[in-house]
């Protein structure tokens, strides 16, 4: 018997010790144009700087999406618990089919990075879609570079199970897949 999925009010926002995932909103144009616009933070991530028209649309978009929608990415925001100030987002992409598993990303505004915040972020994200979807896997897929993102994958469980040799905007490189498999406990 499949377990029934909770209505997204029941799911968000979600608090950990100093952190909240909660939807994108339109009030949080400023600070996701400011580190969506930072080349550093935006090396190794598959999505493109934003005007800021754009980046109005998406948080719109965002604002009202379904929760992890199968094929289709959603992102979540990451806030700091006490002051509600957006420091960065999550992106889940949830496959379906016979090997069900859910692709996540991450992105941290610089003076969020290196504080422990985006571990405990990605580790909530990873709780909450073992408890939603009936996924196997949740994986991560970094370049070889990016050190910071394999650190944070490796400290919320998960192991490189792939090297793979591809181009990224335009240049080779290699990335690692990493993968953390449902816990026994979450099964149902």
């Amino acid at each position: 018997m499949r377990k029934a999925i909770r209505p997204l009010a029941e799911v968000l926002p979600r608090h950990t010790p100093r952190v909240t995932l909660r939807r994108l909103a339109v009030s949080d144009l400023d600070a996701f144009h400011a580190y969506r616009s930072d080349a550093e933070v935006g090396r190794y991530q598959g999505w493109m700087p934003m005007t800021r028209e754009q980046a109005q649309a998406f948080l719109a978009e965002m604002s009202t999406a379904e929760f992890c929608p199968d094929e289709a990415w959603f992102q979540l925001a990451i806030a700091e618990r006490a002051s509600g100030r957006l420091i960065g987002d999550i992106g889940i992409c949830v496959h379906t089919g016979d090997d069900a598993h859910a692709e996540i990303g991450f992105t941290l505004a610089p003076q969020a990075q290196h504080r422990g915040l985006g571990t405990e972020a990605v580790r909530a994200a990873v709780a909450m879609l073992f408890e939603r979807r009936a996924i196997t896997r949740v994986v991560g897929i970094t370049d070889a570079r990016n050190l910071a993102s394999l650190r944070l994958l490796e400290r919320i469980g998960m192991s490189q199970v792939q090297t793979l040799q591809t181009v990224f905007r335009g240049e080779p490189c290699t990335e690692l897949l990493c993968e953390l498999r449902r816990p026994a406990a979450a099964t149902g």
